[in-house]
């Protein structure tokens, strides 16, 4: 009987914590992908979705306004959600900081656009509302990319 008991209130206590994080996706903030930098390039490969990458740093003020205004509007987040893989990139870490300097991102936020074969297409340096970067992302979002190319490679 307590067994039973136990098993049941498991159950619900799953079915709950579920329903919590069906509701989150629902609320109308981006998704941000949550595996590793390389994974994420394969995953755009493999489901041919372009790619934003979101260059962010704890300390910088814009970079919040554009996370509590701009991610979490509820028209932006159903575009984005559908149409791109989004990875923010903590530039404060060692990581986000070799990403920063593939792209020469010198300025916080910036968002760079990748096509889905992982090549750059533009970048969008600072605080955008959610309607001026949807349409943005719209008029971009199926152009074809270029090898980035960073002053480094061009004086060598």
């Amino acid at each position: 009987m307590k067994l039973k008991v136990l098993s049941l209130l498991g159950i619900a206590l799953f079915t709950l914590a579920s329903y919590k994080n069906d509701k989150k996706i629902e609320s109308g903030e981006v998704r941000f992908y949550d595996g590793s930098y390389d994974e994420l390039l394969r995953e755009s490969k493999k489901l041919k979705k372009p790619i934003i990458l979101d260059f962010w740093a704890t300390w910088c003020i814009p970079c919040r306004k554009m996370e509590k205004e701009t991610f979490a509007d509820p028209d932006f987040a159903a575009y984005i959600n559908k149409n791109f893989l989004v990875y923010k990139v903590n530039i404060d870490t060692f990581d986000g900081m070799d990403i920063a300097d593939r792209y020469n991102i010198d300025a916080y936020p910036t968002l760079v656009l990748l096509d889905s074969k992982n090549k750059y297409i533009n970048r969008y340096k600072g605080f955008f509302p959610a309607y001026y970067l949807k349409k943005e992302l719209e008029k971009n979002k199926s152009r074809t990319g270029k090898d980035f190319i960073t002053s480094d490679a061009v004086n060598n």
